[in-house]
């Protein structure tokens, strides 16, 4: 397209909206479908409409397009209406498409002001979605919807630079906000070291935030450097508690885990940061670069050392480096716990939901397009339903997971909204069908994760690729840093489930459940728990990507061997190593692996005397 061409098109990406009233910003799906979006997470309410006000060049007749998704076809739950200048378009969105994200034709409108105002009116609380809001004064014109075509288009009309400004100069740049990401971050900036932490999102924590609210797990001692678990005892201090396994999580003081991070003035924290892109020379990173999730503005960040903490691996696998994703044959690792052949299952994502007691009445209408649940299909675990859930109603925690055989990554929508049929199914069987539907005639939902909590996608090969017989035997190497104590904690597809819902599961079997044995069908192994076991430092770097070091559920490790390590109080304790290992990195002028190989002394005295070792 030519420049003029441009100067007659205006686009309004939803998620910059002024106000986006009671839609959120969801970014999860950006790099597949290329955008954030604004989702109307409602739970059954239609949410607070949001607005907008736009600027235009000129007046005139002008084509609109929205780009959505109706993400159960051909039932469209997900409605809204567009609202231009208060008078709603003829047009209700995200009720016929296919499934995949189109751009619809609203028709032409006329504009008689270069400000006009713009509303999004949710109609359902279903999980509508909006992408994007386009005018263009050509009635031919059709925008692009997918690729680098589409990409380009909107960088154009966005007016963003071709390369982005530096954001500053760094030591080490940490992507990712989680436990492992700013332990990592908060550790190497105790050092000395000047530090980026990028994430995501508008709170830190990852799974441990209040959009997720996954308790934190896994022993805090130490072991054989009783300091890398410094700054997890300090995230424990928090006043509203860090929740235990399995159960719903009140949610979290995300603030109280944001003012650790801000104490750190050599933390520089850019929230909202999405990284796309890394730039590179020969098997070295340069720099990465990110995108604002609701402004889409663009900053590059450069530095001799990074850190992939994103837990998908988005750093790494951007890079190119060395990965796998699902299960290794027990004929590849011998491991007993693998599967005869590798496959590409996965343990599943949960998006935790609950429902409150109230003292009314509350309705909620039939979901014909959510999973159909039934009598038979409700619950797969003991005691049998109505199961007993304390304070709340009903609550869905960790073995409410789905997407064991779908690309975690490239599917994830798909498998998020899966999880959102499957509770929205579930709810509208127990208020309106279930033979104990009197229990819940004054319940309605409290809360919902949209965020999904993720527990395996891709894991970076290091120099050690860490095994079950590693960590069974146990093989202590030289360079045994941070003590795992967790259980081989394998999830599958519940058979009970899977009789009801076979390939399209959402609840989960692990091995501690106290019916294993009964329940297992055709799932193989058993409880197998470890004695505390050191990981090697050799797993915290990559093997084909100079200098970038990993710390999180993406480490070097086979999906078996991750089962026991990806608990986030281990996590956090390997970012701990990480930042520390970055500061001796930088001290000595090596690389990760430079500092195994020629100075893995130097790593034992960081570890063991951290603050002696500074000084």
């Amino acid at each position: 397209m030519k420049t003029d061409d441009f100067k007659k098109i205006v686009l309004v990406e939803a998620e910059s909206f002024d106000d986006p009233g009671g839609w959120v910003v969801d970014q999860q799906f950006m790099d597949v479908m290329g955008s954030p979006f604004l989702l109307a997470h409602g739970l059954g309410k239609p949410v607070a409409n949001a607005r907008s006000t736009v600027k235009f060049n000129s007046i005139g007749k002008y084509r609109v397009w929205i780009r959505t998704r109706d993400w159960v076809p051909p039932f469209g739950p997900g409605k809204f209406r567009l609202h231009i200048n208060g008078s709603p378009l003829e047009k209700i969105f995200g009720a016929d498409g296919d499934g995949s994200w189109q751009w619809h034709d609203c028709g032409t409108v006329g504009i008689k002001d270069t400000s006009v105002k713009l509303e999004l009116e949710d109609l359902t609380g279903f999980e509508g979605r909006c992408d994007a809001i386009l005018f263009a004064k050509s009635a031919d014109f059709i925008p692009p919807n997918s690729g680098e075509e589409m990409m380009d288009f909107r960088r154009c009309l966005l007016g963003l630079p071709e390369t982005p400004p530096d954001a500053g100069t760094f030591d080490l740049v940490v992507a990712g906000g989680g436990y492992a990401g700013l332990c990592a971050a908060v550790s190497a900036a105790r050092m000395g070291l000047k530090v980026a932490l990028i994430h995501d999102r508008p709170v830190l924590g990852g799974n441990a935030s209040g959009e997720v609210r996954v308790g934190p797990i896994g022993g805090i001692d130490g072991g054989l450097y009783p300091h890398n678990a410094d700054i997890i005892k300090e995230l424990h201090m928090t006043p509203r508690g860090m929740g235990g396994s399995g159960g719903i999580r009140s949610c979290p003081d995300d603030d109280f885990v944001k003012a650790i991070v801000k104490a750190e003035n050599n933390i520089s924290l850019f929230l909202e940061m999405h990284v796309y892109l890394t730039e590179m020379k020969d098997s070295k990173i340069i720099a990465l670069r990110a995108r604002h999730i609701r402004n889409s503005k663009e900053l590059r960040f450069a530095a001799p050392l990074f850190a992939d903490c994103t837990g998908d691996a988005s750093v790494g696998y951007l890079a190119g480096a060395d990965w796998r994703m699902g299960r290794e044959g027990r004929d590849q690792t011998g491991e007993a716990l693998a599967p005869k052949k590798g496959d590409g299952m996965l343990m599943g994502v949960s998006n935790f939901w609950l429902a409150n007691h109230t003292e009314h009445t509350a309705s909620f209408p039939v979901c014909p397009w959510a999973l159909h649940i039934t009598e038979e299909s409700v619950d797969v675990s003991t005691p049998k339903h109505p199961p007993k859930f304390g304070q709340y109603a009903y609550a869905a925690g960790w073995n409410w997971e789905a997407g064991f055989n779908d690309d975690q990554i490239k599917d994830a929508e798909h498998v998020r909204d899966h999880n959102f049929r499957a509770m929205y199914g579930t709810w509208d069987f127990l208020k309106n069908r279930s033979n104990d539907r009197k229990l819940y005639e004054k319940a309605e939902f409290g809360w919902a994760g949209y965020i999904m909590g993720k527990r395996d996608t891709r894991r970076l090969l290091g120099d050690i690729v860490l095994r079950q017989q590693d960590i069974m035997r146990p093989e202590i190497y030289p360079d045994a840093c941070v003590t795992a104590t967790w259980y081989f904690d394998l999830h599958f597809p519940h058979p009970g489930n899977t009789r009801f819902f076979p390939g399209q599961e959402f609840r989960s079997l692990a091995y501690d459940d106290p019916n294993f044995e009964s329940l297992r069908g055709d799932i193989e192994g058993s409880y197998t728990k470890i004695e505390p076991y050191p990981i090697p430092y050799r797993c915290f770097y990559s093997r084909n990507i100079s200098n970038l070091f990993m710390a999180g559920r993406n480490i070097s490790v086979t999906h078996v061997a991750l089962a026991p390590v990806r608990v986030m109080n281990t996590t956090a304790m390997m970012g701990t190593v990480v930042g520390r290992a970055a500061y001796a990195c930088r001290r000595l002028d090596v690389s990760p692996r430079g500092l195994y190989e020629r100075n893995l002394e130097d790593l034992k005295k960081v570890l063991s005397d951290p603050e002696g070792y500074v000084s």
